[in-house]
């Protein structure tokens, strides 16, 4: 039996392992993926075991993403430009990392929805991935807004960079960028934490009902699967993804970049929800 895992801290609340052996079992490989809750003081001698063990792949999840690339002997040209890997696996011995999540989040939309113009909150580790991949799916300007703080310009050079040249980072504060912004939006991308384990959320009703009506709110928050973002805006006939299609994408990806074979979405999907 070959092992898989995930490298995370805490690691303990993690879907991924009920959704990949789920996966592993239906396709009848001899394998067990686990997950592995290693303290950040641990954190290199974890590496050394995982390669003792000759694990073939694991998932790195926060607050590993970067950090995991030094221990690493080749990265995709994706993880470098964002400097983040989420995806290793096992090459003729030698760890390869890539990066699923912007591509796990691109392809859980509908490829009907429009999504030239969207709105994305937050500059964590998951909207960067967001935007680091847009334009390989149809955007062609992403309005990326954050609360002021001290490296406002080395972000928006930053932001520029992974975009591609579409995206441009705003003030969350600027009221007049914010109303132009969601009057024009195909879709909105909530990839901060707010909301998920309280009732805030960065937008008023107000603000919502601005949007266009063919427009899509995602909040990438899973744990509270209905955030009063999503409810604001169910309220307003728009429509609302939340954010276990993008776990469930990202997961299958990194399922084929393991096994090179087809995952079954549905089937993941379903162990995580059911």
């Amino acid at each position: 039996m070959t092992l898989y895992g995930l490298l995370a801290y805490p690691a303990g609340h993690s879907l991924s392992p009920k959704m990949q052996n789920k996966m592993i079992n239906a396709a009848h490989i001899d394998a067990y993926y686990q997950a592995f809750d290693v303290a950040p003081q641990l954190f290199e001698q974890a590496i050394v075991g995982l390669k003792t063990l000759q694990i073939n792949g694991f998932n790195v999840s926060t607050p590993y993403k970067n950090q995991i690339i030094n221990y690493l002997d080749d990265i995709s040209p994706l993880a470098q430009r964002l400097q983040a890997v989420n995806t290793v696996k096992r090459i003729k011995n030698r760890l390869v990392g890539t990066n699923t999540d912007g591509d796990g989040f691109w392809q859980s939309i509908k490829r009907q929805q429009p999504k030239e113009n969207i709105v994305v909150i937050g500059t964590g580790g998951a909207a960067r991935a967001i935007i680091a991949s847009a334009r390989e799916y149809g955007v062609r300007n992403i309005s990326v807004f954050n609360r002021a703080h001290q490296n406002w310009s080395q972000r928006e050079t930053e932001i520029a960079y992974l975009s591609q040249g579409i995206g441009h980072l705003e003030d969350l504060a600027d009221n007049q960028a914010l109303t132009q912004a969601l009057l024009q939006t195909d879709m909105l991308v909530n990839a901060t934490t707010v909301g998920m384990n309280d009732a805030r959320t960065l937008l008023t009703d107000y603000q919502l009902s601005l949007m266009p009506l063919h427009s899509l709110v995602v909040d990438i928050i899973y744990r509270n699967q209905q955030t009063v973002l999503l409810k604001s805006a169910s309220q307003r006939g728009l429509l609302t993804m939340n954010g276990i299609p993008m776990l469930v994408n990202q997961g299958a990806l990194s399922f084929e970049y393991w096994f090179d074979q087809p995952a079954d979405r549905l089937l993941m999907a379903k162990a995580i929800t059911s």
